[in-house]
């Protein structure tokens, strides 16, 4: 049986998926728990924004090690091509009705202004493994970090983008274009046949 603190931050990162950080409230985090209110506050003295602080960071650390997994490959497009058909699977089995948690904790600032920074460094690790990968495979280390910075944006763009209109779309669309910039990248870099 995993511990009160253990069971708010799960709470925190399904319902902050699904409703955003405003639309998360105390309430709800404990209903969802199974906590009770004193909870909140022996694991998290800092109340609400402490707690999503926390999930923001366990949520982050899971899909690191998920992106730590697929950038491991040689070539950065199975790995794009692994990370969109494991969020399009999140997104279809749970209907469309969860997003990015650490996507909705940057946009959290106002209630949980520490959430902010931890999305930041999250967002900076996923960006750093895939531009060393990039690197790895041969694309010149500038192009490599950019390019690995507009990749992590164009997924997460494209997850909110399919909750949105409730479709794969967007993430089939930035999976077939992503591999092409990776390939012309690459091509640049490679020997003539």
């Amino acid at each position: 049986m995993s511990s009160p603190r253990e069971r708010l931050i799960i709470s925190a990162i399904a319902l902050v998926r699904q409703h955003g950080v405003a639309g998360t409230g105390i309430t709800e985090l404990l209903a969802h728990a199974g906590a009770a209110r004193r909870s909140v506050y022996q694991n998290f003295p800092g109340g609400k924004a402490q707690l999503i602080e926390e999930s923001t960071r366990a949520a982050g650390q899971v899909a690191t090690a998920v992106i730590a997994g697929f950038t491991a490959a040689d070539d950065p497009r199975e790995s794009l091509a692994g990370f969109v058909a494991l969020w399009k699977d999140t997104l279809v089995t749970g209907e469309f009705e969860s997003g990015c948690p650490v996507v909705a904790a940057a946009m959290g600032r106002s209630e949980a202004p520490g959430a902010t920074i931890v999305a930041d460094t999250v967002f900076s690790d996923w960006t750093a493994l895939i531009a060393a990968q990039l690197r790895r495979s041969g694309i010149a280390e500038g192009t490599a970090d950019s390019l690995a910075s507009m990749v992590v944006c164009a997924v997460e763009g494209a997850v909110v983008l399919a909750v949105a209109a409730r479709s794969v779309r967007p993430l089939d669309d930035v999976e077939k274009h992503v591999a092409e910039l990776v390939r012309m990248h690459r091509s640049r870099v490679e020997p003539a046949g």
